[in-house]
């Protein structure tokens, strides 16, 4: 990949800060090197070959990605906070030859892996190299596979987006140059990594040979310490969530702390988040009390970013921007649909999705609804084609996905999950339930804590006598909704 070869004319420069450690290009390269030669040697032929990737939010996950890279495999990161019922659907849908897990997740890994083949590589931290070690020359086909990203699963079990290296390449320049990456900036990356959009934020700036911050857990009064201690920070890329605590937290501090932090916004010359765009109340909020204006983007995990607002333009808050270089884009009965040199290849091993995904003239029907907003003409998400789709912060939740878990819990006749409008979240997840006992939001949460993400959560609940229904006798969730509101 045209990525790791570019590396090599930074080799002195610092690429990544990580827990009080200091990573330069030529540690990565070294230290991705140590990855491809423990895989080559356990399989001398890796191309094609999937590897998952179990690391925490830290410098670990880089070497991971590039050495898998460099031996010929195909990268599949997993989301870590997930419950390791959902990693075993992934593990067993890719049907990988390696697992690269970091030591710390090992125990959670053992609960669900099953002995079939799969090799466990346990993964330390990684520590600055005292002797050299030989860096072989790269040589990948663009056109051979290079990640396999997980969709949400909105209409039934998620699908692996399987994207080469010539569609990341063209994602990663795309973005680099629209945002205008450099030598000089430092990100404090938050974006999850098993997403497309901490996977082109972070390499488009390690393209550019800026350096990278991680956050190795996420506390909000340390990342307002860093944004105002930290003087060499430029770009801040975090989810929607992350800016939404940024906020509440703001709300509880003195006016001397608010203006040390306007102070220090300055110094900032992007703060990018996705992925639908932030809601335009909270937009505004932000741009309020920081001085300091949002760029949204929006893509997907087959697209990969296809809407963003650039560098240095006038924001329209709510909205997602236009679409980037080299990217098509229409609407057609609401949908937004997508032409892309940065589309995925496929869905791995599942044809026939991979068929449905596209229409007739071979636009990619992306399934969210959109509108062009005439003061600038930017883009503007408004929802989802599938009623089952739960916008959470910047996440997308399959409802089915809730409603199925909810219909093993004891006592449980009839269960509905739906999106209830929120003003710091977009949407939050609303169940309603019918049982003959009393169930309450704490038992429902306890229950799934143990099968699902935490960001998938139901936060409202509601015990109801009769569902309302459609005359078709399907339950009418837009009433459900109503039922919140009340």
């Amino acid at each position: 990949m045209e990525l790791i070869i570019r590396a090599a004319n930074f080799s002195a420069k610092n690429a990544v800060f990580c827990r009080q450690r200091t990573f330069t290009y030529g540690d990565l390269l070294a230290h991705a090197e140590l990855v491809r030669n423990k895989l080559l040697s356990l399989s001398a032929y890796m191309k094609g070959k999937r590897v998952v990737v179990l690391t925490p939010h830290s410098y670990e996950y880089l070497p991971c990605q590039w050495g898998i890279w460099k031996a010929g495999g195909v990268v599949v990161p997993i989301n870590i906070k997930q419950p390791p019922l959902e990693w075993k659907h992934i593990i067993e849908d890719c049907r990988p030859t390696f697992i690269l897990c970091h030591g710390s997740l090992l125990s959670r890994l053992e609960t669900v892996i099953e002995k079939n083949g799969v090799k466990i590589i346990p993964v330390g931290d990684f520590q600055t190299l005292e002797e050299k070690i030989e860096i072989k020359d790269v040589n990948m086909d663009n056109e051979t596979d290079a990640m396999i990203l997980y969709t949400a699963g909105i209409t039934g079990k998620p699908k692996g987006a399987v994207h080469t290296h010539r569609s990341l390449t063209f994602q990663v320049k795309t973005l680099s140059n629209n945002w205008g990456w450099n030598e000089n900036d430092n990100c404090i990356e938050l974006m999850p990594l098993y997403h497309y959009h901490g996977v082109s934020s972070l390499l488009s700036a390690l393209w550019a040979g800026a350096s990278v911050t991680f956050h190795y857990n996420f506390d909000v009064w340390n990342l307002w310490q860093d944004i105002k201690k930290e003087t060499n920070l430029t770009v801040l890329s975090a989810p929607t969530s992350v800016y939404t605590k940024l906020l509440y937290n703001w709300n509880y501090m003195y006016k001397t702390d608010k203006q040390e932090i306007i102070d220090s916004c300055r110094r900032f010359r992007l703060m990018i988040t996705g992925s639908c765009g932030m809601p335009e109340t909270m937009s505004n909020y932000w741009e309020e009390a920081t001085k300091h204006a949002l760029i949204n983007q929006y893509g997907t995990a087959e697209t990969g970013m296809v809407l963003s607002n650039l560098a240095n333009e006038t924001q329209t808050p709510g909205c997602v921007g236009k679409p980037l270089t080299q990217i098509e884009t229409e609407i057609y009965r609401n949908e937004l649909k997508v032409k892309t040199p940065g589309m995925f290849k496929e869905y791995f091993n599942n044809p026939e999705s991979t068929k449905q995904a596209f229409d007739n003239d071979g636009w990619f029907k992306t399934g969210d609804l959109a509108e062009i907003d005439p003061r600038l003409g930017n883009y503007r998400i408004t929802g989802k084609l599938n009623s089952d789709a739960i916008r959470f912060s910047g996440y997308t939740i399959s409802a089915r996905e809730i409603e199925t878990e909810l219909k093993g819990f004891p006592g449980i006749e009839d269960v509905a999950a739906v999106g209830v409008p929120s003003y710091e979240h977009g949407e939050i997840i609303g169940v309603a339930i019918k049982s003959q006992k009393k169930i309450t939001l704490k038992d429902v949460q306890i229950w799934c804590k143990t099968r699902m993400a935490s960001y998938k959560l139901p936060r409202v609940l509601q015990q109801l006598d009769q569902f309302p229904l459609h005359s078709s006798g399907k339950i009418n969730k837009n009433e459900l909704v109503n039922l919140f509101r009340q």
